[in-house]
């Protein structure tokens, strides 16, 4: 089964211009005249049969297993069919967005590939790295009003609502003995006395920091360490606490009573989010665009796994 994009003539043209730039790429394939997808996947290894044809280029199901494994890591068979499904079309996009990428010629600096820490044989990251550049161009000039900022503000207040939150600092240990033993001074230190002692004798991995954990909120600690750290007060040192991972020492650092974050902290990253949505509208908008003009094809039955479509 395939699903099938004639666009009009504009088409026959990016196929050209798909030719020329594609041609040396190192992913895809461009596979012999005359032979019929289906009849390929008859006759060819898996890893050969075309799983997406865009103008002249064909895009085999290794070069989408490649992409997986530059996209996300780890071995493309411990993944379920839905989010290989997922990737997959996302894999389609991509490849459709770098037909106007490469239209409108957009590559990356020697200093973008310097920054990206590309290898010779990183074909689909070059590709994606592209896309994602060509997006940037496409809302370059976009702006984001501060009575949007505004209104997203006072539109969410519970976003900005921050809960009682600790900051924790801690001394572990691998026996109970030594935590005993730690303990017995470790409750009479003041905080410089403390993380001296955690950098000394604690082997969690913030011992060289003086044991700094970070600022918790209830439901980011062990159901065990939470109960212990929450009842404390201000430079308190808890009793030893038993876990999974050793002997534990708490320290309570400095409680944070909840607070609402004030529009002016709040509103760059607002700002941020609020642009970042209109790039991916513009993005979408010019996406349905090129899969209304483009001469692209896609085989799902030809992929290693049972594609689920998730457009309906």
């Amino acid at each position: 089964m395939s699903r099938r994009r004639r666009g009009p003539g504009q088409a026959a043209l990016l196929s050209a211009v798909l030719w020329v730039a594609f041609s040396t790429a190192a992913c895809g394939s461009k596979k012999p005249a005359g032979k019929t997808p289906s009849a390929e996947r008859d006759a060819a290894p898996d890893g050969d049969r075309i799983v997406l044809r865009l103008g002249v280029i064909s895009y085999a199901a290794a070069d989408f297993s490649r992409y997986v494994r530059e996209t996300v890591g780890g071995a493309v068979q411990e993944l379920d069919a839905v989010t290989l499904s997922n990737l997959f079309d996302r894999y389609v996009d991509d490849k459709i967005l770098l037909v106007a990428a490469v239209e409108h010629g957009v590559a990356l600096s020697t200093e973008e590939e310097k920054a990206s820490l590309l290898s010779s044989d990183s074909g689909p990251l070059v590709d994606k790295l592209r896309v994602e550049k060509y997006i940037r161009e496409l809302s370059r000039d976009m702006a984001v009003g501060d009575d949007e900022v505004r209104t997203y503000y006072d539109g969410q207040p519970g976003e900005f609502s921050l809960p009682e939150r600790v900051q924790v600092s801690q001394i572990l240990v691998p026996t109970e003995h030594e935590a005993v033993e730690l303990w017995e001074k470790a409750r009479f230190y003041d905080e410089e006395g403390f993380r001296a002692l955690a950098r000394a004798q604690s082997v969690g991995p913030e011992a060289s920091e003086g044991g700094e954990m970070g600022v918790f909120q209830r439901g980011q600690l062990p159901a065990d360490m939470e109960a212990s750290v929450f009842a404390m007060t201000d430079g308190e040192v808890s009793p030893v606490v038993e876990s999974s991972y050793g002997f534990h020492i708490f320290r309570l650092d400095k409680k944070f009573a909840p607070e609402q974050v004030s529009f002016e902290d709040a509103a760059p990253s607002i700002r941020q989010k609020l642009l970042g949505r209109k790039a991916e509208a513009v993005a979408a908008r010019r996406l349905e665009e090129l899969k209304k003009s483009l001469d692209w094809d896609v085989f799902p039955d030809n992929l290693f796994f049972p594609y689920q479509r998730t457009d309906t």
